[in-house]
């Protein structure tokens, strides 16, 4: 009787040391240094509400928080960039601009629900320089002013995390 309680007990051990396992944990994306895009098909309208950054060994990294599913992307590099809507001259040097759409930053009566820096300069290593450039006909655009080797395009890699919802930009140190 002992014998068949001490074989239930190692096996019910063994069997919930299996199901408690964790999945491995999947890795970062390869750095890339060309325009890349995601479109989510069941995007909706989401939100951008914020925008942080933080320099970090290897690479600089700016998180961007979306209420709502996470909406499309499109990523290209470029010398300058403009305001949305006033098509004025963004005050940073050139590097890469990242595209949401569909996707806003506005409340139905205007008023903005975006609460990060409308540009920032933060000079790390890679990002230098941050401008939030406008929120237009379902578009927002960011423009990221980048420095590697005395060039503005650098490596870079994109994550889309979950719970909360936020799209990830890393750009490595050159």
């Amino acid at each position: 009787m002992m014998r068949r309680i001490l074989a239930a007990l190692a096996t019910s051990l063994l069997i919930g040391a299996t199901v408690a396992t964790p999945a491995p944990a999947t890795s970062a994306p390869a750095w890339q240094n060309a325009p890349t895009s995601w479109t989510n098909p069941n995007g909706g309208l989401p939100r951008i509400t914020a925008l942080r950054y933080a320099t970090h060994p290897g690479f600089d990294r700016v998180v961007i928080d979306v209420r709502g599913k996470l909406p499309s992307y499109r990523t290209h590099y470029g010398a300058r960039f403009y305001y949305d809507g006033s098509g004025a001259l963004v005050p940073i040097r050139g590097g890469l601009g990242i595209t949401f759409n569909p996707a806003y930053a506005h409340r139905n009566d205007g008023t903005s629900t975006y609460t990060g820096p409308r540009i920032a300069r933060p000079g790390f290593r890679t990002l230098k320089a941050i401008a939030f450039t406008g929120d237009y006909e379902g578009y927002v655009n960011f423009a990221f002013g980048l420095s590697c080797d005395g060039s503005t395009r650098a490596p870079y890699r994109v994550m889309r995390l979950h719970e909360p919802q936020r799209i990830v930009i890393d750009f490595k140190h050159c």
